[in-house]
Parts: C-alpha cells; structure tokens; sequence
C-alpha cells in the first residue's frame, strides 16, 4: 500500500481537527497545567535561592513563611501534574476513538477487491498500532510540546530583563544544535518508513501464515513458508536496528550539543562574577532556571522521534481513509421489480489472467436460474459483480432495469440474500448470529426464521437456547448446523433476491434433507441465482447458464442443454 505523505505542521492540525469540543477543551487544560507544573517547578528553585541569599546577608527568614510558599507551590506543581496528566490521556482516548470509528465506517465502504492478505495485515496494523500511535500528537508533541515552549519563552524573557548578556549566551549554540537534530532526524525518515513497511509485510505473512496453518500441516509445507516468514522477520529486524542506530547517533549529537550550550553559559558566567560583572545570586538564578530553560530542548529528541512514528503512522491512516470506496449515487433509485440482467459487462482482476468479455444475460424475476463451469469459469465473479463487491470495467448489471449504480449500496445489500457453502459465524450468541439478517428482528422473528430453516428444535434443545454462544465460525457447530442458521439469517432478512451457492454437497443424508426442505420454502417467488456443483439439483432450473473461461458458452433449461451435447452435457458426463 503506497503511503501519502503529509506536512507535519498539516499533519498535525488535521489531526487535531478530529477531536470533539471535549477533546479540544482536554488538550487546552493539558497544556495549560503543564505550564503551571513547569513554573512552580521553577518558583521552588528561585524561591529556596531567595531564602539563602537573604540568610547569608544576615536578613531575618520566618520559617513558617517559607514553609507555607514551598508547600503551597508543591501542592499546585502536584495537582498540576494531575490535572494535566489526566486531561492529555482523555484528549488522547477521544482521538483515537474517532479515528476508529472513522476507520470502521471506511472499512465498510471498500470492494472486496480491496481486501487482500497483504491489506489485511496492514490494516490490522493501522488499527493497532497507528491509531494507538496518534496518541504521541496530543500526549506529547502538542500538550507537552507547547507547555515546554511557552515555559522556555517565559523563563527566557525573565533571564533577559535580569542580564541580557547572559542569556544571550544562554541561547548562542541552540540554532546549532536544532539544525544538527533536524538533519539527524531526516536522515533517519528513511529507515523509520522503511521499518513500518517490513512490519506491514511482516504482518500480513503472520495473517497469512495463521490462516493456512491447515493445509500447510497437511501437505508439509510448513518449512517452506517459514522460510518466507523467517525471511520477513529477518528483514524487519536489520531495519529496525538500522533506524534504532541512526537515532542514536542524531540525539547523541544534539545531546552534546544542548550540554555543550550550558557549559558555555556556565563557564562564561563564572568568569564575569568573578570579575565583579556579575552578583552571585544572579549566576545562580542562572544555573537553576538554565536547567529548565533547557528541558524543551532536551525533549526535543524524543519529540522529534515521536513525529516521527506519528508521520508515518499518519500517512497510512490518511492513505486507507482516502483510499477510494464504493459511491453512492447523488439521487439513489429504488427498484420496484427483481428481475436481473448482465448487459455486455467486460471485468478482469489486476493481478490474475481471469477476464470476462462481454457477458449478457437475463434472469426474471421469481425464477431460478443455474450458474455451472469448472472452476474459475466465472460464477463467483458473477455473484461479486452483482454484490459490488467488484466494479465491472464495462457494461452494466441491473436489476428490475435500473443499473445497481443508480442504487445506494445499502439499499442494494438489503435486497440481496446470500446462502453459501462457507458460512461465516461470529463468536457471538446464536439470536445475534441469526440477527445479522435483520438487526431490528425481534425475538419472535429471529425464532420464526429459525422454524423455517429448521433449526429451531436444535437451537431450543441447547441448555442456553438462543442465547447460547458460539466460537469463532460456528466452532462446534456441524456443516449441516451452521449452513441451516444461515438460511435462518435469509429468511429473517426477507429479500426478494437470493444468491445461493449449492450447500448440501458436504452434509449427511439428514441434514441435506432439511436443508432442501428449508431452501424450498426460502426461493419460493423470489429471483434466485444458483451457484450449481452437481448438476442433478438442478435439473429444475427455469435457466441454466454455462460458463467457460469468463464466457457464456450455453444457456437454457435442461432438457435445451441436454440435447446440444455441448458444454454442459461434458460437465454431465464428468458426474
């Protein structure tokens, strides 16, 4: 996945614009308690320096006085803290909360072409480790960021009204030295984007390797894709390392520099208060607020490292929710007919040889028509096509002759059902699982739809019944089971368009009877298009379509295609 980049000074703001007015209003008091905290840090120091100059003077101190100061500014730098603490992880769980949800709300949006291993483990990186990573923009490179430079402004203005020459020297090597930081920093961009990209490859081969564990087992391939795995391990770690040096080198550099500043000020302080230029108190007011002038700087290297994590983390975050999705048109149409139609529709993958050219076809509404070819002939795709799961490069798909581009996507889903051989379950209670068909299904509804797949008597002889919960795809549900509950979710959505693909090729005699029992009832004056493996089930068929290679080869009923002796009487013979 390529990455945008942005400008950080852009970068930053568009982040900032993500959060609420609660937001906003945290990261203001963060920032604010911050300099609070900063400065009564500071007002101890000069404070303790005022009692002891006025004690070696030989002026009188009231013990109770001072103590009442220092404790009263520990107790505000204290609360402070707190309060600035707290309030920058509240801005920082608000950002990253919207940018989820954005993310999710985006998610649903792209075409299934969207979705591959490689983008899965990508995007399980941008929702883990770059949200979480957005954070560092209001934790520290804004909140913390801006607190120390205000401070450092404050604290400098002061410095200057007591001995301009001395803050002057305080400042002399600062340009220096942020210069040295920020070439340091650009050198190392490189490798940090060069890290992330490793850790996106890396996890997308974990994805894939998590995912294929069965057949690898099976057909011993482990050794070979854990050389791959190995491989990517390999390579995020030298650049990891590579990136790690680089820092170090740039903020050992700047570190010295920032050291070599204070030494310089100190150095050149004590010279003139040993001539006399200078008062003792002033050379130390010096050397205590000095070491808080400095600690922006000091910071800096972190900040500079966190901006950098941020940039990167920024860019694929702005990438997948810039990346292009399904549209909706301006002024939607609704159909008031289900009948469906192919009409010279052209459509290839990017990356696979498969191409379809010029396919057209009709089915009417409230019949069933067949979809038959050996594998990778094109049914699948056709089934996409009309989900918009892919975009077709010509032609057009309709239904009850409105092109589905005239649809909005929801509108068009929720007139689409579809059965197929895998069924996808969520690690949920069944009554959800049954619920994705309708989720504003009532209890009475999710238990009808469950009558009429004819799983209801097993879901009741549960010990939790409908509320009972279910692993990860049905785990410990049988393939005659979980294919019943997702007939249990069509008829609960009640759309007048099925998609089916044929789902009793792997059930026992039993279940299959149900299943058909249960399909029988669901297709009944609805526009149906079957995805057939065994031809013998649908012999039935108002229409049955062969396809080749992405093409239409034969169609009609079949006892048509049955005295063609063509395609489809091949397939016939195979069976």
């Amino acid at each position: 996945m390529a990455i945008k980049r942005r400008g950080g000074i852009r970068m930053v703001r568009n982040i900032l614009n993500e959060l609420t007015a609660s937001g906003v209003r945290h990261l203001i008091i963060s920032a604010l308690f911050f300099v609070v905290y900063a400065l009564c840090g500071t007002a101890i120091m000069l404070t303790v320096l005022f009692l002891i100059d006025r004690h070696i003077h030989g002026e009188s101190i009231s013990f109770i006085s001072a103590a009442w100061v220092l404790g009263s500014l520990l107790v505000l730098k204290t609360i402070s803290n707190a309060i600035a603490d707290m309030s920058k992880h509240f801005a920082g769980f608000d950002l990253v909360e919207r940018i989820r949800e954005k993310i999710i709300l985006k998610l649903k949006m792209f075409s299934l072409g969207f979705y591959t291993n490689e983008r899965l483990g990508e995007i399980s990186t941008i929702i883990h480790k770059d949200v979480d990573n957005m954070e560092m923009v209001v934790g520290h490179l804004w909140t913390r960021m801006s607190a120390d430079f205000i401070v450092a402004l404050i604290l400098d203005i002061g410095l200057f009204c007591v001995d301009w020459r001395m803050a002057l020297t305080m400042v002399a090597i600062l340009p220096i030295a942020l210069f040295s930081l920020y070439r340091g920093i650009r050198s190392g961009m490189k490798a940090q984007e060069e890290s992330q990209d490793n850790l996106a490859d890396m996890v997308s081969l974990f994805v894939e390797y998590v995912k294929g564990i069965p057949v690898l087992k099976v057909f011993g391939g482990k050794g070979m894709f854990r050389d791959r795995l190995d491989h990517s391990v390999s390579e995020f770690g030298e650049s990891s390392k590579n990136t790690s040096r680089l820092a170090a080198v740039s903020v050992g550099r700047y570190t010295f520099l920032i050291e070599l500043a204070f030494a310089l000020m100190a150095t050149i302080g004590l010279w003139w208060t040993l001539q006399g230029e200078l008062s003792l108190f002033a050379y130390l007011m010096f050397i205590i607020v000095s070491k808080e002038f400095y600690k922006p700087f000091v910071n800096m290297e972190s900040h500079w490292l966190n901006y950098i994590k941020v940039k990167d983390s920024y860019g694929r975050i702005s990438h997948l929710l810039n990346a292009p999705v399904i549209t909706n048109p301006e002024q939607p149409k609704t159909a008031t007919h289900f009948n469906l139609s192919f009409d010279k529709v052209d459509f290839h993958y990017e990356k696979e040889g498969f191409e379809m050219k010029n396919l057209t076809f009709h089915v009417p509404e409230g019949t069933v028509t067949a979809l038959v070819g050996s594998s990778g002939s094109g049914k699948t795709t056709i089934t996409s096509l009309l989900l918009r799961f892919w975009e077709p490069q010509n032609g057009s798909i309709r239904i009850g002759g409105l092109d589905i581009r005239e649809m909005d996507y929801d509108y068009l889903l929720g007139k689409i059902s579809v059965v197929m051989q895998n069924v996808i379950l969520f690690s949920d209670t069944i009554a959800n699982n049954i619920k994705v068909g309708n989720r504003n299904a009532t209890q009475e509804e999710i238990e009808e739809a469950a009558r009429r797949a004819m799983i209801h008597d097993f879901i009741v002889s549960l010990p939790d019944g409908y509320e009972t919960k279910i692993g990860e795809n049905g785990l410990g549900l049988s393939g005659g089971q979980k294919q019943r509950l997702s007939i249990a979710r069509a008829f609960l959505k009640d759309a007048p368009i099925i998609l089916l693909d044929e789902i009793t090729s792997n059930v026992d005699p039993v279940n299959e009877y149900k299943i058909q029992q249960a399909m029988s009832a669901l297709i009944r004056n609805r526009t149906v298009l079957v995805i057939a493996h065994h031809l013998q089930t649908i012999r039935n068929a108002n229409q049955i379509i062969v396809m080749d290679k992405g093409h239409l080869v034969e169609n009609g009923t079949h006892t048509e295609l049955a005295a063609k002796n063509g395609m489809y009487c091949k397939l016939l013979s195979m069976q």
